[in-house]
């Protein structure tokens, strides 16, 4: 997985520390903060007796989560369901015994922490800052015998502040790839911060340059609990001269003494995109400059698509667009939401920036064309097998809405019966997916035959 979103708040407000490790007794901590528009906000995090903060790579497996909510297609509760090595991978890590049992540790943090964000929390459906208190984890549930393995079936259910800006939009590309390639959680919390400042849609490029914070300010958004300046100057320094090797940043310079010190940070110039031609057909539709680089980048084959169905809309809507770039960059960034336009039936008009629309296919030309995706999909998951098709039938099964009616207990059953081959599960996907065109009496069947299944009384393969 090399490219993903960040849900903004969590971007820009640093609720877990970067540190590797921190004092196992240190089970609260709370902060002052100043929104971008200067007013000020505050944090508290707090968690049980005997837990720890999340902190070091719990950052990672947020990320991974966020990645994975999108890929189940960003469910409206914010529930859905993985296997555990699906997960190692999303965050990153190796797939040893050693990162099964840090996963289980990290999920079990961010599920216990309570959050309370005083008027700092951004809610893009009512577009006001919010006082808001969660669990980033709102419910785990997961079934294993001694620890977490690469069968173990995970179900997680995002908070709801973060499940609603994440469907209404209120993210940002993160390239996910360069993201857990940096050497150590600091260096990637550092980077996910800086990045959440760095696209800025207040400028009229939608980029920052680079800004200035203060060293107090800015160790305790980083979750830097010494007050030794000569700490943390040097736990940063690092951070700072690997993102310059990596061509992230230009410089980070220094000014002042001891914590009341001062960071002023320069990015560097975005990579020259190989696309030029993608970036004109971003900026064309509204997108500014510093987002259309980045989506270049990270979702160079969606944005022909995006475009001509940006365009159908512009044909059809009966109300004028508020933010044309914010809906480019939404039908960029969340291409699922806005198949239905496909449907719409008409030709996107040509612009400078496009070739004249192709003349109409006919329906012998369509179904052709519906008939060779088809194929080539079969034979895509027909060689999956082990972890690789285990994923693929969770998530076909969580796209159907079969997985929400299956507990812990049950999906873990289920991961284990298709790892060891002793069910098909690309006919029960083929059962799943039929249903949907059926009718609710077809899916009850589907439901109840998966029921046996799990009670080792009926095989899909059988008879269906």
């Amino acid at each position: 997985m090399t490219t993903g979103h960040d849900e903004r708040n969590l971007g820009r407000l640093g609720l877990i520390s970067a540190q590797k490790t921190v004092p196992a007794t240190l089970r609260t901590w709370s902060r002052d903060i100043t929104l971008p528009d200067g007013r000020p906000a505050s944090i508290l995090c707090s968690v049980s007796e005997g837990q720890t903060v999340p902190h070091g790579l719990d950052n990672d497996v947020m990320v991974g989560l966020i990645s994975l909510c999108f890929e189940a297609g960003l469910p409206s509760d914010g529930k859905f369901s993985t296997s555990a090595y699906r997960l190692l991978k999303a965050c990153g890590f190796p797939t040893t015994v050693q990162y099964y049992r840090i996963l289980e540790e990290a999920l079990k943090r961010l599920t216990d922490a309570k959050y309370t964000i005083k008027e700092g929390w951004f809610r893009q459906g009512e577009q006001m800052w919010s006082t808001q208190m969660f669990s980033q984890i709102m419910y785990l549930a997961y079934n294993a015998r001694s620890a977490l393995g690469g069968g173990s079936v995970i179900t997680v259910r995002l908070a709801d502040p973060i499940t609603e800006n994440l469907r209404a939009g209120y993210i940002k590309p993160l390239d996910v790839g360069f993201y857990t390639s940096l050497s150590q959680p600091l260096v990637r919390a550092l980077y996910r911060q800086l990045d959440a400042r760095r696209f800025d849609e207040h400028r009229s490029d939608g980029l920052a340059p680079g800004f200035q914070v203060g060293l107090r300010d800015w160790a305790a958004s980083l979750g830097i609990l010494s007050q030794r300046s000569d700490k943390v100057r040097e736990a940063l320094s690092g951070a700072h001269q690997e993102l310059v090797e990596r061509d992230y940043l230009q410089d980070a310079k220094w000014s002042g003494r001891g914590m009341s010190a001062t960071l002023e940070y320069v990015f560097a110039d975005l990579p020259q995109t190989q696309r030029p031609e993608l970036v004109e057909m971003m900026l064309a539709r509204g997108v500014k400059r510093g987002m259309a680089l980045r989506l270049t980048t990270l979702f160079p084959d969606r944005i022909p698509e995006a475009a001509r169905r940006f365009d159908r809309y512009l044909q059809t809507a009966k109300t004028p667009i508020g933010n044309r770039g914010g809906l480019m960059v939404a039908m960029v960034t969340r291409p699922e939401d806005y198949a239905g336009l496909d449907d719409a039936g008409l030709s996107p008009a040509p612009s400078s920036t496009e070739r004249p629309a192709r003349p109409p296919r006919t329906r012998a030309q369509r179904e052709q064309d519906e008939a060779q995706l088809e194929a080539r999909n079969e034979a895509e998951v027909a060689v999956l097998s082990g972890q690789a098709l285990l994923d693929w039938v969770l998530r076909q099964l969580s796209l159907t809405g079969v997985l929400k009616h299956l507990n812990a207990l049950d999906r873990s059953r289920l991961g284990e019966l298709v790892l060891h081959g002793q069910i098909d599960g690309r006919q029960l996907v083929r059962r799943a997916l039929q249903s949907l065109s059926q009718g609710p009496a077809a899916q009850d069947e589907v439901r109840a035959e998966l029921r046996q299944l799990l009670d080792g009384t009926w095989s899909p393969a059988v008879g269906s």
